[in-house]
C-alpha cells in the first residue's frame, strides 16, 4: 500500500503536464507566426516580388511531409536523455541558433539564404512536433487529451497573434536583425523547462533499451482501428477547412482591403479563437467526441449557407465580417482540439509519434490539395455557387463519419469514435 501512495506521489500533476505541453508548443508557435503571419507582410513592405511572396507558403511543406521520418524519430534514441527529449530539446537549440543565422540575412539583401535557413527551420520544427506531439500522446491520461489539444491549439493562435501584430512592430521599430535574435532567444527560454524536467515515463509503456520496436507508415495505416478513424476524421473536416478558407477572399470581393481583413483578424478573430480553443477543450470533455462532431458539422454548414445569402446580398457591415471571421477561427479552434484529442487516441502505444504524424499529415494534405481545385471551381461559379457546392460537400461528409460511427462494432474502437473522438 505504501508503495502505490508514494507512486501517486511521484505522479505528475495535470498543471504540470499542460506547462510543459505550452512550452513545447509555444517553441514551435511563435516561429511559425514569424513565418506565416509575419514574414510576407515584411518581404512585400521590402519590395520582394509576389512570386517569392508565395513561396514562402511552400515552408508548409515538411509538416506535410513529417510522417516519412517519423518511425525514425520514434525508435531512435539517447536513454540518459529519454526517448523524448532526446529529440525535443536540441531540435529547439538547432531552431534558435538557425534564427541567429537568419538574422544575418535580410531578404533584401540574401533572399535565396534566407529563404534556405528558413526551410531548414521549418523541417527542425517539424521533426520536433513529431516528438512533441509523441510526447504528448504518452504523458496525457484520456480525460486529460482535450486541454493539452486546447493547449497545443491555443498555442497555434497565440504564434499568429504574435506574428501578425508583436513582431511586425518589432521589425519597423528595431530592424530585422533585432527580430530574429529576440525569436532566438524566445525559442532558448521556452527550451529550458524541457531541459531541465526528468522525462515523464510513459502510460503506456513500451521497450526500455535504445531503440524501441519500429513501425512503418504504412503499418501503421493498415491498422483496423485506423482504417475504421480515418473516415471520422477527414471526411467531414476537409471542405469545412476550404470553407473556413475561402471567406477571406470573399470580403475581399465585397470591397474590404488586406488592412481591414488584417486588422479584423488580430482584433477579434485570432483572439475569439485562442478563447474558443479552451471552450472546446471544456465542451469536449462534458460532451464526447460524437456530439461534438455533430456541433461542429451543424455550425459549418448553417455557416455555408449564411455566406451563399451574404455573396448573393452584397456588402455587409464591418461587424458582421469580424462576427464571421471570429466564428471560423472559433471552428478552426475547436476541429483542431477534436482531432488531435482523436488522433491521440488512436496513435497511443509505442509509436506514438509515427501515427500521430501519420494522421495529422493525412489531415493537412488533403484540404492543401483540395484548395486548388475548389478555387478553380470558385472561378467557374462565383462565390455563391461555391458555397452551395461547400455546404452540400459539408453535409456528404458529416454523413460519411455519422455512418462510419453507427457501423463500429468493435466496443473499443467504438468508444474512440463516438467518445471522446
Amino acid at each position: 500500500m505504501s508503495v502505490s501512495n508514494n507512486e501517486m506521489i511521484k505522479k505528475p500533476s495535470i498543471q504540470f503536464k499542460l506547462f510543459l505541453l505550452a512550452c513545447m508548443y509555444l517553441c514551435q508557435a511563435i516561429p511559425l507566426g514569424y513565418v506565416f503571419g509575419c514574414l510576407p507582410v515584411i518581404l512585400r513592405e521590402q519590395g520582394v516580388n509576389l512570386k517569392a511572396v508565395g513561396a514562402v507558403f511552400a515552408l508548409h511543406l515538411p509538416w506535410a511531409l513529417k510522417f516519412l521520418c517519423a518511425s525514425w524519430v520514434d525508435s531512435k534514441y539517447i536513454p540518459a536523455l529519454g526517448r523524448r527529449k532526446s529529440w525535443i530539446f536540441p531540435m529547439q537549440w538547432i531552431g534558435a541558433a538557425l534564427l541567429v543565422g537568419i538574422s544575418y540575412f535580410s531578404p533584401d539583401q540574401n533572399f535565396s539564404l534566407m529563404y534556405l535557413l528558413l526551410f531548414l527551420l521549418s523541417c527542425v520544427m517539424a521533426t520536433n512536433d513529431i516528438a512533441v506531439d509523441g510526447y504528448a500522446t504518452d504523458i496525457l491520461e484520456e480525460s486529460e487529451r482535450p486541454w493539452g489539444n486546447s493547449i497545443q491549439s491555443a498555442a497555434r493562435f497565440a504564434g499568429l497573434m504574435l506574428g501578425g501584430g508583436v513582431m511586425l512592430f518589432m521589425n519597423s521599430n528595431f530592424g530585422w536583425q533585432t527580430l530574429c535574435m529576440f525569436l532566438s532567444a524566445v525559442v532558448f527560454s521556452f527550451s529550458l523547462p524541457v531541459l531541465f524536467h526528468r522525462e515523464i515515463d510513459p502510460l503506456i509503456h513500451s521497450v526500455a533499451d535504445g531503440e524501441c520496436s519500429r513501425e512503418g507508415v504504412w503499418a501503421f495505416i493498415k491498422r483496423p482501428e485506423v482504417l475504421r478513424v480515418l473516415p471520422v476524421l477527414i471526411a467531414p473536416t476537409a471542405f469545412a477547412f476550404t470553407s473556413v478558407q475561402m471567406r477571406t477572399p470573399l470580403l475581399v470581393d465585397m470591397g474590404f482591403d488586406s488592412r481591414s481583413v488584417g486588422t479584423i483578424l488580430m482584433h477579434y478573430a485570432y483572439p475569439a479563437g485562442l478563447a474558443g480553443t479552451f471552450l472546446s477543450g471544456w465542451f469536449l470533455h462534458r460532451v464526447g467526441g460524437r456530439a461534438f462532431l455533430r456541433g461542429f458539422c451543424s455550425t459549418v454548414i448553417l455557416l455555408a449557407a449564411c455566406t451563399v445569402f451574404m455573396a448573393r446580398s452584397g456588402p455587409i457591415p464591418y461587424w458582421q465580417a469580424a462576427l464571421l471571421l471570429s466564428v471560423d477561427n472559433i471552428l478552426i479552434g475547436a476541429v483542431m482540439v477534436w482531432s488531435f484529442t482523436l488522433m491521440m487516441k488512436v496513435s497511443a502505444g509505442s509509436n506514438a509519434g509515427t501515427g500521430f504524424a501519420v494522421l495529422s499529415s493525412l489531415f493537412i494534405i488533403v484540404p492543401m490539395a483540395a484548395a486548388p481545385i475548389f478555387g478553380h471551381i470558385g472561378d467557374l461559379l462565383g462565390m455563391e455557387g461555391l458555397y452551395i457546392l461547400l455546404g452540400l460537400l459539408c453535409f456528404a461528409g458529416f454523413m460519411v463519419a455519422e455512418i462510419s460511427g453507427r457501423h463500429e462494432r468493435s466496443p473499443g474502437a467504438a468508444r474512440m469514435v463516438g467518445s471522446s473522438g
